[in-house]
C-alpha cells in the first residue's frame, strides 16, 4: 500500500512532541512491513525509510501534492482542505467544548475515545529499538518527563510527592524553579540527554489532573525498564498495571507507590510495552481501519464530538495531590 501522513511538523524530531513521533514510528512500522510511506510536513524534514514533501502553509487541495497512485492518507488534525483519497484523522489531544470530528476520525486510547462519543482508537506506539534498557543506571529516583509549565501535569503536586516519599526527583520538559531541596530541573531535553534521563530514572512520576489522552512519556519509561507512578486519569488505566506501576487517586497512595518503586521488575515494565504499545502493533490497527475504509467508504456511521458543557480548561480533577 502507497501510504501518506500529513503533519504539519518537521523530522527528526528534537525535543518536545509526542504526537510527532507518534506519526514518525507509524511510518517506520509501515515501511518495515513493505508499504511505500510519505510525508507531506515542513520543509528540511528527512527520513531514512520514507519520502518528504513540503507541505505549503497555505492549500486549498491537498491531492494534487499526494505522490500518484497513493492508496490511503493519515491525518493528525482535522483538515480544513478537500483530500480525493481515502483517508483517516488520527485526534491526539482533548477537544474543545462543543468540537465536532470528521466520522473517519480515531483517537488514541479507550477513555479518549470513549469521551468523544466514540469507539474507534489506537494506542500510540513506539520503537523498542530507541528505548534499549540499562539496568546499571538506576540511579536518579523519579523523573517528571511532561510539560513543566502545563498546569494539567501537575509539577507542583510531583514536588510534594517526592519530597514526602524522600526520593529525589528530576524535572525534564521545559524550565521550572526549582528552590526545593531533592529537585534537578534539566530544561527541556531531547535525543540522547533524554534517553539517559529515562535509562537512569527509577519510576516515573505522572500525578496529572486532567483526562489524559495517551501518554507517550509513559511506555518510554516503561520500555526502559522503569515503572509509572500515576493518578488513574483518562488512559492511565489502560497502559498501566500491576505489573509495571502503581495507580492511586490520593496524595499518600501516591506517595506509598512511589517508595515501592524499586520492586517492580524491569523486564515485566518492557514486556508490558512490547506486547501491547510497539510500534508495529500500532502500525497493524490502523491498517485494520485502514483497509475498513477503503472497503465500505468510511470508518463507520455518525460523528464523534466532545460534549457542549466539557471544561473549556479542561481540568477536571482537583484532588490535592
Amino acid at each position: 500500500m502507497k501510504i501518506t501522513h500529513v503533519i504539519s511538523a518537521q523530522f527528526p524530531v528534537a525535543a518536545y512532541g509526542g504526537t510527532e513521533r507518534a506519526a514518525y514510528w507509524l511510518g517506520k512500522a509501515q515501511a518495515e512491513m513493505g508499504h511505500e510511506v510519505s510525508y507531506l510536513c515542513r520543509p528540511g524534514s528527512e527520513f531514512a525509510f520514507a519520502k518528504a514533501i513540503p507541505l505549503p502553509e497555505q492549500i486549498s487541495d491537498i491531492t494534487p501534492l499526494l505522490p500518484p497512485g497513493t492508496d490511503f492518507v493519515q491525518f493528525y488534525s482535522t483538515p480544513s482542505y478537500r483530500c480525493d483519497a481515502p483517508y483517516l484523522v488520527c485526534i491526539q489531544g482533548n477537544g474543545q467544548a462543543g468540537e465536532q470530528f470528521l466520522p473517519n476520525t480515531v483517537f488514541v486510547s479507550a477513555n479518549h475515545a470513549n469521551r468523544h462519543g466514540w469507539t474507534e482508537f489506537v494506542h500510540n506506539g513506539i520503537d523498542l529499538e530507541d528505548y534499549p534498557m540499562d539496568l546499571g543506571k538506576k540511579e536518579l529516583g523519579a523523573l517528571f518527563l511532561a510539560k513543566a509549565s502545563w498546569s494539567v501535569k501537575n509539577l507542583k503536586g510531583s514536588i510534594r510527592i517526592a519530597k514526602a516519599a524522600g526520593v529525589p526527583l528530576h524535572i525534564a520538559g521545559g524550565k521550572a524553579a526549582c528552590w526545593h531541596r531533592g529537585v534537578i530541573s534539566h530544561g527541556m531535553v531531547g535525543g540522547q540527554t533524554k534517553l539517559d534521563l529515562i535509562q537512569k530514572t527509577e519510576a516515573l512520576l505522572f500525578p496529572v489532573i486532567w483526562n489524559e489522552p495517551f501518554g507517550i512519556a509513559i511506555i518510554e519509561v516503561l520500555a526502559c525498564g522503569a515503572p509509572v507512578i500515576a493518578t488513574p486519569r483518562g488512559s492511565l488505566p489502560e497502559i498501566v498495571d500491576s505489573t509495571c506501576g502503581v495507580l492511586a487517586d490520593s496524595f499518600d497512595g501516591l506517595v506509598a507507590g512511589l517508595m515501592k518503586r524499586k520492586k517492580f521488575d524491569p523486564e515485566a515494565c518492557r514486556a508490558r510495552v512490547e506486547n501491547h504499545f510497539s510500534h508495529r502493533k500500532m502500525a497493524e490497527k490502523y491498517l485494520f481501519y485502514y483497509e475498513k475504509i477503503r472497503r465500505d467508504g468510511k470508518l463507520r456511521d455518525g460523528n464523534p464530538a466532545t460534549p457542549k458543557d466539557a471544561d473549556p480548561e479542561k481540568k477536571i480533577y482537583y484532588q490535592d495531590y
